[in-house]
């Protein structure tokens, strides 16, 4: 077996959970977006990103979910009353 490079696209962004700046000037944001990993069917994944110094950006640990699994959990989300203002 030859061994593959590990790559990804990120190919739709939703969205900023949120986002916390350190004092050495990386920045460190929680993200949604749509990605598909070594060229496979894309998949909605939460992550946490940072961007260092350098302007480098790393991802960090994560979930992911089909589109039926995303739908799931907004409804979940959607009945959970402590969410409600």
């Amino acid at each position: 077996m030859a061994d593959s490079e590990f790559h990804y696209d990120i190919e739709q962004s939703f969205g900023t959970v949120s986002k916390k700046e350190a004092r050495t000037g990386s920045v460190y944001t929680k993200e949604l977006n749509l990605i598909s990993y070594n060229d496979g069917e894309p998949v909605y994944d939460l992550r946490n990103w940072s961007k260092m110094s350098d302007g480098t950006r790393r991802m960090g640990k994560g979930i992911t979910f089909t589109l039926d699994e995303l739908k799931e959990l907004k409804n979940l989300l959607n009945d959970m009353q402590d969410l409600e203002d």
